[in-house]
């Protein structure tokens, strides 16, 4: 009998929120799940990871049968390597985060907890899928989630190692407008603003901005479109094309540091 892939799915909203177990719950129709999780809301924390303070992790109450939940007192980058090196029984074979109340396309990708959690695997050489929603909302969550194990699952059988960040409309999946292989924007779409509750405690939030402009073609305009969004993304960094001008910047090497001193 043929085993089923190991998935290990985490998040950036901690280990009960419901977009976790709406994803878990959608890929569990195609391989085993491992759910590692923060133990606490941890959004906006993009890749940073523990060093000052002991990393631990606990079992916690799971809401699927048959699928282990761990949560651990650090940021999402922290619950997916341990889970990989410490709690996950074999070779995990693909690592999904999210679904995220909130999209990150465009330049919110860059403090994402949900994008550079699936980061991790794609960086350990694992096919890994990020799943955000285009609504701060939690009405579609699930409609999400179907999609991006959908997606996942075409991934992990594909056998390609590639790091997928999906993000789907804020509408029920029979009203999707076509899935679409797209860019990332050079816009934010979201922004923060202070939002005073009833009992005058002010609170930090982030709110859709419909004034962004969008070039076409990216992931921001796809989904304002109601397209389901997928951008392959990847870790290098170096801005290629400005090699050359950044050594006519600095010259001559051995006038740089033998120089004079300003």
């Amino acid at each position: 009998m043929t085993q089923r892939p190991l998935v290990l799915a985490t998040n950036d909203d901690g280990i009960e929120a419901p977009g976790l177990w709406h994803l878990a719950a959608a890929v569990v129709e195609f391989a085993d799940v491992l759910v590692v999780a923060p133990a606490f809301n941890q959004s906006g924390m993009s890749a940073a990871f523990t060093l000052r303070q002991d990393l631990e992790a606990e079992r916690a109450h799971s809401q699927l049968d048959g699928v282990d939940a761990f949560q651990v007192n650090g940021t999402p980058t922290d619950a997916v390597l341990h889970g990989i090196r410490h709690l996950a029984p074999r070779h995990i074979d693909m690592i999904v985060s999210g679904v995220n109340p909130g999209p990150n396309v465009g330049r919110d990708i860059l403090h994402s907890g949900t994008v550079m959690a699936a980061m991790q695997g794609y960086l350990r050489n694992l096919p890994s899928v990020a799943a955000s929603l285009w609504s701060f909302d939690e009405d579609h969550l699930r409609d999400a989630a179907i999609v991006a194990a959908r997606i996942a699952r075409r991934l992990l059988e594909s056998g390609q190692i590639q790091f997928l960040n999906v993000n789907a409309p804020d509408r029920s999946i029979s009203e999707f407008a076509g899935v679409r292989v797209v860019r990332v924007a050079d816009v934010s779409p979201s922004r923060v603003i202070d939002r005073t509750d009833e009992h005058g405690k002010t609170h930090r939030q982030l709110v859709l901005r419909p004034d962004a402009k969008v070039a076409p073609d990216t992931d921001v305009a796809a989904i304002i479109e109601g397209a389901v969004t997928v951008t392959p993304l990847h870790n290098d960094l170096t801005f290629h094309a400005m090699l050359g001008d950044a050594a006519t910047i600095v010259g001559n090497v051995s006038t740089l540091l033998n120089g004079a001193v300003d």
